[in-house]
C-alpha cells in the first residue's frame, strides 16, 4: 500500500518462524490424507499395505521434516541477510556504477564491441585520460593489444604486444595483482618511457582473470600525477572482475557460435546422408519386393515345368511300361519271344523314366553338390550348360580346392548358375570362364564371358530388367561376401564374388580327379 512503512526485522523473523511450523504441518496433513485416499483405491492390489506405509513415511513424515530443515536454514539465511543491509547500503553507489558497466557490456555478444564498451565505461568511471585492453592468446607469447582509447597510433604500435615482466603492466601480468603508479617518473617499476613520452603521469594496471586463468589486462592512464589511489584500486578490482567475465563470455559465445555453425554444417551433411540412405533403403525394399515376386514366379514356373515334364515324359514312359508288361503277361505262355521283347521295352521305358526323374531332381538341387563338393558340381553345371546352349564353358581352380559349409556352397553354386543363365539369355557370348581361387584370406569366384556386355549402373536403375543381378548380390551378402559386376558395352562381363575369411572344411584332395573322370 502507498505510504505504508516496510516491515521491520523482528516482524519478518516472527513471520518466518510461523512459516517454519505451519508449512511442514500443512505438508504432513496433505501427504497423509493423499496416502489414505490412495489406500482406499488400491487396498485390494497386490503388495498392499506396503505402498500405504511407504507413502505415510515419505509424504507424511520425511517430506515435512525436510521442509522444516530447509525453512530453518532459510530463516538463518534471511537473518544474516537482514544483518548485512546496513553494510550493503554503503556500497550502493559503487555497485550502481558496476551495474552500468555490466549492462553496457551485455548489450552485445561481439568480443570487439564488448571490449570497447568496457574500456569506455571504465575510463569514464575513473575519469582517466586513456585506456588499453590486452588479451591473452594461447598460440603466441605475450598479450595482444585488442582495444585502446586516448593514445596515439605510434603508442598503439609500440604497445601492440605486452610481455610479462616488462614495465609496470608486465609486472601486473606476472604477479596477477592490481598495480598502480601515482607518478611514473618516481616509480622504479615503470621501466618504459612510452607512457612518459605520451604525457601520462599516473598509471593503473589490472589483470583480467577468470577462475585463476589469465585472459587479459586492463590498463588506465592519466595525465595528472596521483590520479589513481587505493580507493580507485578497489573499484578497479571489481571492474576488472566484471570485465574478465564479460570478455570470457564473449569468447565462449564466439566458440559456441563457431561450434554451432560447424554443427549445423555437419547436421546438414548428415541429413543429406540420411536422406540418401533412406532413399537407398526404399529402393532396396522395392528391389527386394520385386525379387520376391520374381522368386515366386520362378518357383511357379519351375513347378509347372516339372509337372509338364512329368506328364509328358515320366508319366508316358510309365504308362508305356505298364502296357508292355500287360502284353508280356498275356504272351508269356503262347509266345515267349514276344513276351521277352515286351519286357525289354518295358525296361527301357522305366530306365527313361528314371533318367527323367534324376534330371528333375538335379535341377532342383544337384546331389553332387552335397557328395562331391562345389568344384565338381560347377564342372558338371558347365558341362550341361555347354551341351544345352552351345557356349563353351570352362572351370579353372587355383590353389588347393577345399569344402565349405553346405549353405555357403549352395549360395555360390546358385550365384554361378544365375550368372550362366544371364550369359545364355543376354550375353551373346561364345565362351565363358568360371575361376575359383581358394586363398587363405578369401575365396574368390569369377564368372567372365566374351559377350556384348552392358552398363551396370543402368541395370541397377532399372532393376525390373535385371533381377538376376539383385538376387546374386542378395545371396552373396547373406553370407558376408561381396559381389562386384564389371562390364562395359561391347567388352564382355566379369562378375567377382569375394568371401572374406572363409571357414574351410577338409581339402577335397583326389576326389576332383575321380569325379571329373566319372
Amino acid at each position: 500500500m502507498k505510504g505504508s512503512r516496510p516491515p521491520t526485522r523482528p516482524e519478518i523473523l516472527r513471520t518466518l518462524r510461523l512459516v517454519l511450523w505451519v508449512v511442514p504441518l500443512v505438508l504432513a496433513t496433505i501427504g497423509t490424507l493423499f496416502t489414505l485416499f490412495e489406500n482406499q483405491r488400491h487396498r485390494f492390489d497386490s503388495g498392499w499395505p506396503w505402498p500405504t506405509i511407504l507413502g505415510v513415511l515419505v509424504l507424511g513424515v520425511l517430506g515435512p521434516v525436510i521442509a522444516w530443515l530447509f525453512l530453518r536454514w532459510a530463516n538463518g539465511l534471511v537473518d544474516a541477510y537482514l544483518a548485512s543491509q546496513s553494510e550493503l547500503a554503503s556500497k550502493t553507489e559503487e555497485l550502481a556504477a558496476l551495474n552500468k558497466l555490466a549492462r553496457a557490456a551485455s548489450d552485445s555478444l561481439d568480443l570487439d564491441a564488448r571490449m570497447a564498451t568496457i574500456l569506455d565505461w571504465t575510463v569514464r568511471a575513473l575519469r582517466a585520460d586513456a585506456g588499453m585492453v590486452f588479451l591473452q592468446e594461447d598460440s603466441r607469447a605475450g598479450l595482444r593489444l585488442a582495444a585502446h582509447r586516448g593514445i596515439s597510433p605510434d603508442m598503439a604500435r609500440k604497445e601492440s604486444r605486452l610481455r610479462p615482466g616488462h614495465c609496470l603492466c608486465g609486472e601486473a601480468v606476472r604477479s596477477r595483482h592490481i598495480l598502480y603508479a601515482a607518478d611514473v617518473h618516481a616509480d622504479h617499476r615503470c621501466t618504459s618511457d612510452v607512457c612518459i613520452c605520451e604525457g601520462f603521469r599516473s598509471v593503473a594496471c589490472a589483470p583480467l582473470q577468470v577462475k585463476g586463468k589469465l585472459v587479459g589486462l586492463l590498463q588506465l592512464a592519466s595525465r595528472q600525477s596521483g590520479h589513481f589511489t587505493p580507493a580507485s584500486k578497489d573499484f578497479l578490482a571489481a571492474a576488472s572482475g566484471q570485465a574478465s567475465v564479460s570478455i570470457e563470455n564473449a569468447r565462449l559465445y564466439e566458440t559456441v557460435r563457431t561450434f554451432n555453425m560447424e554443427l549445423e554444417r555437419k547436421v546438414s551433411r548428415r541429413t543429406r546422408e540420411l536422406e540418401a540412405a533412406r532413399w537407398n533403403l526404399a529402393e532396396k525394399a522395392r528391389q527386394l519386393r520385386q525379387l520376391l515376386n520374381e522368386s515366386y514366379r520362378v518357383q511357379e514356373n519351375t513347378q509347372a515345368r516339372i509337372a509338364h515334364d512329368m506328364h509328358d515324359s515320366v508319366t508316358q514312359l510309365i504308362i508305356g511300361a505298364l502296357y508292355e508288361t500287360q502284353a508280356a503277361r498275356h504272351a508269356v505262355y503262347e509266345d515267349p519271344d514276344r513276351a521277352s521283347e515286351s519286357l525289354a521295352r518295358a525296361q527301357a521305358h522305366l530306365s527313361g523314366a528314371e533318367a527323367e526323374i534324376r534330371r528333375a531332381i538335379y535341377d532342383l538341387h544337384p546331389p553332387v553338390l552335397d557328395t562331391l563338393g562345389l568344384v565338381v558340381a560347377l564342372r558338371r553345371l558347365c558341362t550341361t550348360f555347354e551341351s544345352t546352349f552351345g557356349i563353351q564353358a570352362r572351370v579353372e581352380v587355383s590353389d588347393q580346392a577345399r569344402r565349405l559349409a553346405t549353405e555357403v556352397e549352395v549360395a555360390i553354386y546358385r550365384v554361378v548358375q544365375a550368372a550362366l543363365n544371364n550369359v545364355a539369355a543376354h550375353a551373346q557370348a561364345d565362351r565363358v570362364w568360371v575361376a575359383l581361387r581358394f586363398g587363405e584370406d578369401s575365396l574368390q569366384v569369377v564368372v567372365e564371358d566374351d559377350g556384348v556386355g552392358f552398363d551396370p549402373e543402368e541395370a541397377i536403375r532399372a532393376p525390373g530388367e535385371h533381377l538376376g543381378l539383385i538376387g546374386m548380390r542378395e545371396r552373396a551378402e547373406a553370407h558376408g561376401a561381396a559381389l562386384v559386376v564389371d562390364s562395359t558395352p561391347g567388352r564382355g562381363t566379369r562378375i567377382t564374388l569375394t568371401l572374406p575369411s572363409p571357414e574351410y572344411q577338409a581339402p577335397v584332395g583326389g576326389l576332383l580327379s575321380d569325379a571329373s573322370r566319372a
